[in-house]
């Protein structure tokens, strides 16, 4: 009987993992897509209040989770992963965090009373080297008021990431190099003037969350014409966009707690 039980257990379990599937086809409510190309893609991601999600997995590919609100503890709930449920810690927002490429199907249980909204970043590129950092949370940190900022708070062999602040009144360049495209979000509502390698310019209206795209060996300066300073995270891709291989065995991995 126990046996029984357990066959029939198993077989359970793996009907779920085989009818999950892309989140933005089973749970359009809560993952909708922001950008895609050939390097990136760009899911913003919604849980409401006491919000229960359906089974569903996700691309395997290094990824960043970039947080636009504070949010309380969140659960993932493993269909085919021995450790099961494990709970993401509170998040702040304006913070991110990079983890290392992950296969895994899971439910999500959101049990505050407030909800959790963060961008799902798919590194699209070639992974190179075994970086430490995978895994790494980074805050918003204390800068002078009207002054321009910028920092690097991730780097390694297939990806650099940037804190960027625009003073309002103020300019600062955003142009690529001639092998690194790179993706912009905005972590602050956005009112700015941006002019090209012509004197071309042209406004742009950014709401929290959005992304924008720069290609290689763009030329291009933003102006803040808004009355607040502007927040940027920006992400520079140091490897070409991967070409699929249907052949290669995953690797064993741990989970990266979206």
């Amino acid at each position: 009987m126990n046996r029984l039980l357990s066959l029939v257990a198993l077989t359970c379990l793996l009907a779920v993992a085989a009818l999950a599937q892309d989140p933005l086809k089973v749970a359009p409510n809560n993952y909708k897509l922001e950008f895609e190309n050939d390097w990136v893609k760009v899911v913003r991601v919604h849980y409401g209040p006491n919000e229960k999600v359906v089974a569903h997995d996700h691309n395997p590919t290094a990824a960043a989770y970039v947080y636009l609100s504070d949010s309380g503890p969140v659960i993932f709930k493993h269909i085919d992963l021995s450790y099961g449920a494990i709970t993401r810690a509170a998040v702040k927002a304006g913070s991110f965090r990079v983890s290392r490429a992950v296969k895994e199907v899971h439910e999500v249980e959101n049990p505050n009373n407030t909800p959790s909204d963060f961008l799902r970043v798919e590194f699209k590129t070639e992974p190179l080297g075994d970086n430490k950092q995978h895994r790494s949370r980074f805050f918003r940190e204390e800068t002078p008021a009207g002054e321009n900022f910028s920092k690097v708070q991730f780097d390694n062999e297939q990806v650099r990431v940037t804190r960027l602040i625009v003073a309002a009144g103020k300019s600062a360049d955003v142009s690529t190099t001639a092998t690194e495209p790179a993706l912009l979000i905005a972590l602050t509502p956005a009112k700015l003037k941006a002019k090209n390698a012509k004197g071309k310019t042209s406004k742009l209206n950014l709401e929290t969350g959005k992304a924008g795209w720069l290609p290689i060996g763009e030329k291009r300066q933003f102006e803040n014409v808004g009355d607040s300073a502007t927040e940027l995270l920006r992400f520079d891709f140091k490897t070409k966009p991967m070409k699929p291989n249907p052949n290669e065995k995953e690797k064993p991995h741990s989970h990266p707690h979206d």
